[in-house]
């Protein structure tokens, strides 16, 4: 029998793993203190009584119904009933702006949408009235009707789940009937982009797109052996972000369970408890979680600071003689000692058991790859777009690269363009923006996928993904990338963050500006410079300086450039 892996639509795979895999633990929740399995038979009754409820509220094939919500198995439960009822999820971010929500709700027509906290109802309630064909809240938490004012009717979960169960004689049969008729071709979702480039683009996705995802997951990693069905993801990304939404479906592809994490900030207290096998994550939580770890190394008794800092050398000597292809008996023994000592103890606290974990998103600093590698936390970076569903490339435990976004998945496509561009073809690649000619011309072209990323291959393969092409910096005529210039600034160590943006100048038509977030409170703007000058060609050396106590980011961690771009522009314009 053909693995549930390649099935055609992800309406195939929900029915076929509830079918064959019925009685297996699909997901792990915490309630009450404890964490209770949830059975992939649990939760198709839960969706199909869902899909139900939506379908008795009037829900149809083709609509767009949106999810306002944080990650959790409401989240996926909500998802999976949408596409029972033959509707089209539209996530939108918990922590979007009320304006960029109106926005969302107005662009893809929401009639019917599921929130579920208090704040975010409010939100939506504060801007119903600019949302007219919002008609129905649907809430997992206990509220009143009469303390939301607001041009839409509000209804528990309980109450459709309830409203489903009551129904299913007259809707169950439509249910399956829809699982079973999804199409290839069919749209799944439509991704709103974080707003990294300016207003959100509504990324329209397949199954097809999807399914490719899941079939090159599968052969990359599960064929070769270096997972299996067994396995334990504890998720903690937003689902409205495509590399969320990519891991809340692998249980369904792959057959691995799933625990969500009660919040960010339980997560390193939930890595513990649940044990994951396999992590999927972002630099930003390794950046905190190395920061973490330091800070309590180098602030502990003199004899543990000193023994880290061994540890810390030992590791990175280790790694480099293992790349070399020859590693000194002593070293090995020396390593063997420091993992026993120092680096098991960083390891049990993310559960002890993990295989390995995949980062996306945004870069990875190769220090901070290597500092948990040493430690037995072995980190793959990969690359993706929510235009491309998620990874289109990955490093594996067979093939990997430290600083690069590792080789393309098998069925992927790429060129590079004469000015750096990565060009992809793919069945993962989005069909089109919603309503949206004009960007759905300017990104897909003769079948070629142009992802305003620029990059270079090395002679193996790897790819190193250089910087965006719309945050490249024009210094008299030279070609300046942001990501060059925040990597030197961030090795000085006074620095805790650094975006760097090209603002205008009369003589160069563009300079460089940093905007710094000190982790040392004597920094100055002239040791930064110099620091700069060190390292970098003088066209590429900041002339101007900005600390400031944070920097504007998208909803998992990515620094927003354009904002700061904006800013200074604006600046000029007054």
């Amino acid at each position: 029998m053909q693995s549930i892996a390649y099935s055609k639509t992800i309406g195939e795979a929900f029915l076929r793993r509830y079918q064959q895999n019925g009685a297996r633990m699909a997901y792990m929740v915490k309630k009450d203190g404890a964490w209770r399995p949830v059975t992939y038979a649990e939760n198709y009754q839960t969706v199909r009584r869902l899909t139900c409820g939506l379908m008795n509220l009037g829900v149809k094939k083709g609509e767009r119904v949106s999810i306002l919500a944080n990650t959790s198995l409401a989240w996926t439960q909500f998802d999976m009933a949408i596409l029972g009822s033959g509707g089209i999820t539209v996530p939108i971010y918990p922590t979007n702006t009320p304006e960029d929500c109106a926005y969302i709700l107005n662009h893809a027509e929401i009639g019917t949408m599921f929130v579920d906290d208090y704040k975010n109802l409010l939100k939506i309630a504060s801007i119903s009235s600019q949302c007219p064909a919002l008609k129905t809240v649907i809430v997992s938490f206990d509220v009143s009707p009469k303390d939301v004012k607001g041009g839409f009717q509000v209804i528990h979960w309980n109450k459709l789940h309830d409203d489903g169960l009551n129904s299913e004689g007259k809707f169950g049969h439509r249910f399956e009937e829809n699982l079973k008729g999804c199409k290839p071709d069919d749209v799944f979702t439509i991704c709103y982009t974080s707003g990294t480039t300016g207003l959100p683009k509504g990324v329209v996705l397949t199954h097809d797109a999807i399914v490719s995802t899941m079939e090159d997951t599968h052969k990359v990693i599960v064929q070769p052996g270096f997972a299996t069905e067994e396995e334990l993801l504890l998720a903690f990304l937003p689902m409205s972000h495509i590399l969320g939404k990519w891991e809340s479906l692998l249980p369904h592809f792959l057959g691995w369970s799933q625990a969500f994490a009660e919040s960010l900030d339980t997560l390193l207290a939930n890595l513990g408890e649940v044990k994951p096998t396999l992590w999927v994550s972002v630099p930003r939580v390794f950046e905190k979680a190395y920061s973490r770890i330091n800070t309590m190394a180098l602030e502990g008794p003199p004899v543990k600071k000193a023994m880290f800092q061994w540890a810390v050398k030992t590791g990175k000597d280790f790694l480099a003689a293992l790349d070399k292809g020859s590693v000194p008996p002593m070293l090995k023994l020396e390593y063997a000692l420091a993992s026993k000592v120092v680096f098991s103890k960083i390891k049990a606290r993310f559960g002890g058991r993990l295989k390995f974990c995949v980062s996306g998103s945004a870069p990875l600093s190769p220090d901070i790859q290597r500092f948990f590698t040493a430690a037995g936390i072995i980190i793959y970076e990969g690359y993706g777009l929510t235009e491309t569903c998620a990874p289109v490339s990955v490093n594996l435990p067979n093939a990997n690269r430290v600083g690069s976004v590792g080789k393309l998945m098998p069925e992927v496509l790429c060129r590079i363009a004469e000015d750096g561009e990565i060009l992809l073809k793919s069945r993962k690649c989005v069909r089109e923006y919603y309503k949206n000619p004009d960007a759905t011309a300017e990104s897909l072209r003769d079948g070629w996928f142009y992802t305003g990323d620029i990059a270079r291959m090395d002679e193996d393969g790897y790819f190193f993904i250089v910087d965006r092409k719309k945050d490249m910096i024009l210094v008299s005529g030279f070609n300046v990338y942001p990501n060059e210039i925040e990597a030197v600034v961030a090795m000085h160590p006074g620095v805790l963050e650094v975006a760097a943006v090209g603002v205008p100048d009369q003589k160069s038509g563009e300079a460089v500006k940093i905007f710094v977030v000190k982790k040392d409170a004597e920094l100055t703007a002239d040791v930064l410079i110099a620091h700069c000058r060190q390292q970098l060609t003088g066209y590429k050396v900041p002339s101007q300086v900005e600390f400031r106590n944070d920097l504007p980011k998208t909803n998992v961690g990515k620094i927003l450039r354009r904002e700061l771009r904006d800013e200074e522009r604006k600046k000029v314009a007054a």
